[in-house]
């Protein structure tokens, strides 16, 4: 019986309906911060790489002083001393590579088209490409090293990061300062895994209310809770159709996952999952000493609850619809709910600048109302039931 309700739930066309949605959603939302090729992205996690290779996953201060010595040196490049004769970059005020490559965006489409062509009329592609990596080189080392300094020799108490934390958040943030601070976590990398979460999830959420949905209304039109009630065994029908809706949840959000693990993957999330994601790299502070795959578990485990939840909530609701735009109507809040829950909750996860349990009480809150409809709705069908 519970093999054939899961059958009218993973229909075909549904299934082909979902993954169309999912390239779909992913092509909008979730692409533009899954770093596949390299670049900028993929230089700094290899710098990082190897600076855990160097010196473990914890810097130390001795190992600090090794790390700023190793560090590459600025000097001058051929690029740099072409920008400080010519007297186009001069009368912008540019005098190396690196100030004209921070200030492109204040300029032009025309001008900054006019100085690369200044650029590359003397040299060639390999030669600029070689100069962006000595530049970026040069910035995430001295980012590191300029932000070792403050957070972890500095011990700050996070005003370098937020401002006006209340005496709970100073605290954690002198907790954090004893271990966590010390380690190696690209900021982009953590970064981007929080962009990509915050989509995942209301998808996640969407993607429970899109296989229930169709599914209870079909049973409606069908009558099939007439059937229900006009056999002892009824009863356990109501069970049937709740154990599939809920497994069909799991087996929906347990394959995205994969997909999310994939993406963590390509991202470098994986190589930096037992980096501490308070460390004085990640420009994020906690209210627990999680790392950053602790952190990413907890935030899947969270969305899980809120979309179980919500697909309980549905599961109640549209037992009592028969036609498809009351049951959308009645799913509404809950797409809106996925939508809040990614926007608000999942960006900026368990930071100290919020109430430490205001994610878990979200999820409890919603999974709990929907055990409780649930319940409340199971001792109304037994009452319908014929003994």
């Amino acid at each position: 019986m519970l093999f054939e309700e899961i059958k009218k739930i993973w229909s075909w066309k549904k299934c082909l309906c979902l993954l169309a949605f999912w390239i779909l959603y992913f092509l909008l939302f979730i692409s533009p911060y899954v770093s596949i090729y390299e670049g900028s992205y993929q230089q700094t996690a290899d710098i990082a790489a190897d600076i855990v290779k160097k010196y473990g996953n914890y810097i130390s201060e001795d190992e600090y002083e090794k790390m700023k010595a190793d560090a590459p040196q600025k000097g001058v490049s051929e690029i740099d001393k072409m920008i400080a004769e010519n007297p186009l970059f001069q009368s912008y005020g540019f005098r190396t590579f690196q100030e004209f490559n921070y200030a492109e965006e204040s300029l032009s489409p025309d001008e900054d088209t006019a100085l690369w062509m200044e650029i590359y009329d003397v040299f060639t592609a390999e030669d600029i490409t070689r100069e962006f990596t000595r530049a970026i080189e040069l910035n995430v080392y001295q980012m590191y090293l300029d932000r070792y300094e403050s957070e972890a020799l500095g011990k700050a108490d996070g005003t370098s990061y937020y401002k006006d934390l209340d005496e709970a958040q100073r605290q954690r943030t002198l907790e954090r300062n004893w271990k966590e601070v010390y380690g190696i976590l690209p900021s982009q990398v953590i970064g981007d895994n929080f962009e990509v979460l915050q989509f995942w999830a209301a998808f996640a959420i969407i993607s429970v209310i899109f296989m229930i949905l169709p599914y209870m209304v079909q049973e409606n039109r069908n009558r099939m809770t007439m059937l229900q009630y006009s056999c002892k065994r009824g009863r356990k029908y109501y069970l049937y159709k709740l154990a599939a809706c809920l497994l069909s949840a799991f087996l929906v959000i347990g394959a995205e996952f994969l997909f999310y693990m994939l993406i963590a993957k390509i991202n470098r999330v994986i190589e930096f999952w037992n980096a501490p994601a308070a460390s004085f790299s990640s420009g994020y502070i906690g209210w627990f000493p999680w790392t950053l795959g602790t952190l990413s578990l907890m935030n899947v485990l969270f969305c899980t609850m809120t979309a179980v939840g919500a697909g309980l909530i549905l599961f109640v609701v549209t037992r009592y619809c028969r036609n498809h735009i009351t049951a959308i109507a009645w799913a509404l809040p809950l797409v809106i709910l996925a939508g809040c829950y990614g926007a608000f909750l999942v960006y900026h996860f368990m930071e100290i600048t919020t109430w430490k349990y205001l994610v878990p009480v979200a999820a409890g809150m919603v999974l709990g109302i929907g055990i409780l409809a649930v319940g409340v709705q199971f001792v109304s069908e037994r009452k319908r039931n014929i003994d």
